[in-house]
């Protein structure tokens, strides 16, 4: 696996590691972690407001780590779900770009946190990162609209 392609990794739920992550558990993650993905302080944050005390962890999931570009896509396996895209914050792009290999390390280890072992790396290729773009392309153009109206 090289750091500066994009790759596919699967993931597995440890054995006996429960597919539920509590709001106090995140909470947890954040206070320890403030490298966590502003993402997540969003998640904690709805999770609050609807009383939702957990969130289910799929059995299996695959991360698509696309480097080139400053974001990763990911999707549950085991429930199958659909494929969606994560554009990395500012901070994520200087982490990365300072130290590609510590990057995307902390990445795998923010997923061990949460109970996954990961498995079958795969280099991906050009038309398989085409489709993920095309199928994830209203997502990307939101999160990129959001952007541009944080920053006014």
């Amino acid at each position: 696996m090289s750091f500066e392609s994009q790759f596919r990794v699967s993931l597995k739920l440890k054995d006996g590691k429960s597919p539920h992550l509590y709001v106090s558990q995140i909470a947890a993650m954040m206070s320890e972690d403030k490298s966590l993905h502003p993402l997540m302080a969003k998640t904690l944050k709805m999770l609050k407001k609807t009383r939702t005390p957990f969130i289910m962890l799929p059995v299996l999931k695959e991360v698509v780590i696309d480097q080139l570009n400053f974001r990763h896509f990911d999707r549950s396996a085991e429930p199958r779900g659909n494929w969606v895209c994560t554009l990395w914050s500012d901070d994520e792009i200087k982490d990365h770009k300072k130290d590609p290999e510590g990057h995307v390390k902390a990445i795998f280890k923010f997923f061990e946190v949460l109970g996954y072992e990961l498995f079958d790396f795969k280099e991906c290729s050009l038309d398989y990162m085409k489709m993920l773009d095309d199928i994830t392309k209203p997502q990307i153009e939101a999160q990129l609209e959001a952007r541009q109206q944080d920053e006014y």
